[in-house]
């Protein structure tokens, strides 16, 4: 029986057993994707998605680069593909000055943070909540915790299912537009959601 090794670095996946490991090139998302892979007896260049190379050992250089279709990448490692975890999205929601009232830019931005947590289950959201600068600290961290625990009850109203949430007031802390104290900035008032 063989046994199958995986390893996911960036953006090659590579597979081994007692056959040939083999290394293929996967697509990043980037502009730039490309990897060297090296033996003790050389090494080859995987430079665009689908390109892949056989190893047998240490000793032996790697095949010469060859291309393997989308589909045949799917077919042999779909299952591979499917376990490894997909990057974290984030959502940015805006509220009303003192309040817990989202603007209504931010009430259709919250719909889509909604469908891509149903499609990503199981999956964790955390939510932090932000204020400007205007008040005390103190006040701010209570204000921002509100904030992104209200959030996080709407998101539970939905009813999702394996989905683990937490949700975290930072107040004044880590702004998202820099200002000096008592300043009303509208952009600082916000839950970020990430999702991963």
């Amino acid at each position: 029986m063989y046994k199958i090794g995986i390893v996911l670095i960036g953006f090659f996946l590579m597979v081994g057993c007692s056959a040939p490991t083999k290394v293929v090139l996967l697509d990043n998302g980037k502009a730039h994707n490309a990897v060297v892979v090296s033996t003790n007896k050389g090494s080859a260049k995987l430079d665009s998605v689908g390109k892949f190379v056989s190893l047998k050992d240490k000793d032996t250089p790697p095949s010469p680069p060859k291309v393997m279709s989308k589909e045949e990448i799917e077919k042999q490692f779909g299952d591979l593909l499917a376990v490894i975890p997909k990057k974290p999205v984030s959502y940015i929601l805006y509220f009303e000055p003192h309040s817990t009232r989202l603007t209504p830019e931010s009430e259709q931005e919250l719909k889509k943070a909604l469908e891509t947590i149903k499609k990503r289950q199981p999956c964790m959201v955390d939510i932090i909540g932000h204020t400007d600068t205007v008040g005390s600290n103190e006040i701010n961290i209570k204000v921002s915790l509100k904030r992104a625990k209200y959030i996080k009850s709407l998101i539970e109203k939905e009813q999702l299912g394996k989905v683990e949430i937490s949700a975290k007031g930072y107040g004044e802390e880590d702004l998202l537009v820099s200002t000096p104290d008592n300043t009303d900035e509208a952009k600082n008032r916000n839950v970020e959601i990430f999702i991963k």
